[in-house]
C-alpha cells in the first residue's frame, strides 16, 4: 500500500469538502443581469423582424386601399346594370355622384380611403364597355383604382393595384 502524503493541513480538507457537501460555493462576483453581447444580439433579432414585418404591413394597407376602390367601383357597376335593365337613359360622363348614374349617391360610395365624389365615369361607350376611376383621397392614402368594363366583364387595374 502506498500513502500519499498531502503537505495540507487536515482542517483545510475538511472545510473544503464540507463546503462542497453543503452545494456552497464562495465566489467574489455573482452574476446578475444580462450581458452587453446577450443585450445586442436580441436587439439584432428585433431589427430583423422589424426589417421583415415594415414592407409586409405597407403592402397590407396598399391591399385595404384597393379594395374599398373595387368595392364602389362595384356598386357602381351595379347601379348600371340596374339602368340597363330598366331601359332608362344612359349616364353620363363625369362624376359618379353628381352624375345622373341612377340609385347611386355620395354617401353610398362614401368610405374611409375614397370620397364619395372621388368616382368618375371616364368612358361610356354602353351599357357593357365603360371605365370608372375612382381616386384615394382620405386619411393620407393615394392612388387609383380603375374599373374597366369590357363585354361586361370587369377589370380592375390602378397604382393601387401594382
Amino acid at each position: 500500500m502506498f500513502f500519499i502524503v498531502l503537505n495540507v493541513p487536515f482542517h483545510a480538507l475538511w472545510w473544503s469538502n464540507k463546503k462542497k457537501k453543503e452545494g456552497k460555493q464562495m465566489s467574489i462576483k455573482s452574476k446578475a443581469g444580462f450581458t452587453l453581447i446577450e443585450l445586442m444580439v436580441v436587439a439584432i433579432i428585433v431589427a430583423i423582424l422589424a426589417a421583415v414585418a415594415i414592407p409586409l404591413l405597407s403592402a397590407n394597407r396598399n391591399r385595404a386601399y384597393a379594395t374599398e376602390g373595387q368595392a364602389g367601383c362595384g356598386t357602381i357597376k351595379t347601379a348600371i346594370r340596374v339602368m340597363q335593365a330598366d331601359n332608362a337613359t344612359a349616364p353620363a360622363t363625369g362624376n359618379i355622384a353628381s352624375n345622373n348614374v341612377r340609385g347611386v349617391s355620395t354617401a353610398d360610395l362614401e368610405g374611409t380611403y375614397f370620397a364619395g365624389n372621388g368616382y368618375v365615369l371616364t368612358t361610356f361607350t354602353d351599357y357593357n364597355n365603360y371605365v370608372v376611376t375612382a381616386t384615394a383621397s382620405k386619411n393620407n392614402a393615394a392612388g387609383t383604382v380603375i374599373m374597366t368594363v369590357a363585354s361586361g366583364s370587369a377589370a380592375f387595374t390602378g397604382t393601387l393595384l401594382q
